[in-house]
């Protein structure tokens, strides 16, 4: 069978890996119908979501500005926060429900990163650390101090041990289960540009020759979303394919799954964007378009994310809200 993207799996093969137990790379891969989703329900959610994982837990901050998760089986809950500090946000959760965002005391003066997993608060290694995004083997992603470096930059987490990724300037903003590590770092003349870094080569440019680009998101197939404004590449293989987004205007990526399913939000400026998705065979959507059922006079804004499913999350209006955080739920 054919997934979006061009990848081509053998279904014999697919049916002998269930039969087995074995993992598949994605719910995409084993269900490839979540990878063209044509319409979908809306829930709305009591918090800005900032991530959903393959359970439909969602990790994201509350109006008073408190990390904290949802799924439909649990509500909400909110993660508690060490004395000393009174505001966090939440920027990745994984398969397990693991949680990593960044607190902030009273004064927003000191910011520090941290991981809630099994109901246990760890502060991420570094000073002034950020966690941007965990994957599937635990490992995180940020911009941090290390110990014994002057300056603050590109940093991967594991077993809450810090690695400083190479150079002073710029920020890990994302990696995947086989260790590949994306983020931006600046050159000589403050210029900013898209990277991927591995253990065994190092950190290396990629993505089309600009005077700038940024790294925004990586699947578990090692494709990369990467922003070149005003244009938008996939990187996938050593090579870069500009993206047929919206005709008019101004796209902003922010995820992609393992179907190479893109969502974001486009418009003339941030006052006026609507969330869309992309795949390779349906093209560009609003996904305003694509709603069904109860709308509830909603107007989705932006997507942040989505995971293996096709679901997504992100922030619209419904009625006088005008920051409402959203799931939206495959349809058929």
């Amino acid at each position: 069978m054919t997934v979006s993207g061009g990848l081509r799996i053998s279904a014999t093969l697919l049916v002998i890996a269930a039969s087995l137990g074995l993992p598949l790379s994605g719910a995409c891969a084993a269900q490839p119908e979540a990878c063209a989703i044509r319409h979908y329900s809306v829930v709305a959610l009591p918090l800005k979501p900032a991530a959903v994982n393959e359970k439909g837990e969602i990790a994201g901050t509350t109006p008073e500005h408190r990390a904290a998760t949802w799924s439909a089986g649990t509500g909400l809950r909110e993660i508690p926060l060490p004395p000393g500090f009174s505001h966090s946000e939440a920027s990745s959760i994984d398969a397990r429900g693991a949680v990593v965002g960044i607190a902030y005391d009273p004064g927003y003066t000191t910011r520090r990163g941290f991981l809630f997993a099994g109901g246990s608060f760890t502060w991420l290694q570094g000073r002034e650390s950020r966690g941007n995004h965990i994957s599937a083997s635990g490992a995180i992603a940020g911009e941090s101090i290390p110990p014994g470096t002057p300056c603050s930059g590109p940093a991967l987490w594991t077993g809450n041990k810090v690695r400083a990724l190479d150079g002073c300037r710029g920020a890990a903003v994302s990696s995947n289960a086989d260790g590949q590590v994306i983020g931006d770092a600046y050159d000589d003349e403050g210029r900013y540009h898209a990277f991927l870094w591995t253990a065994r080569d190092g950190m290396q440019r990629i993505g089309p020759d600009a005077p700038f680009s940024s790294a925004l998101a990586i699947n578990d197939l090692g494709h990369v979303l990467i922003q070149a404004y005003p244009s938008v590449f996939l990187y996938a293989d050593g090579s870069s394919t500009r993206l047929r987004l919206s005709p008019r205007h101004p796209s902003q990526p922010r995820a992609i799954n393992d179907c190479d399913v893109v969502v974001g939000s486009f418009g003339p400026n941030s006052d006026a964007s609507r969330a869309f998705v992309w795949d390779e065979k349906s093209g560009f959507r609003d996904l305003n378009s694509l709603l069904t059922g109860n709308t509830s006079g909603w107007k989705l804004v932006a997507a942040f994310d989505i995971n293996n499913l096709g679901e997504i999350v992100g922030k619209g209006e419904q009625g006088k809200l005008n920051d409402a955080g959203f799931l939206l739920r495959p349809v058929e």
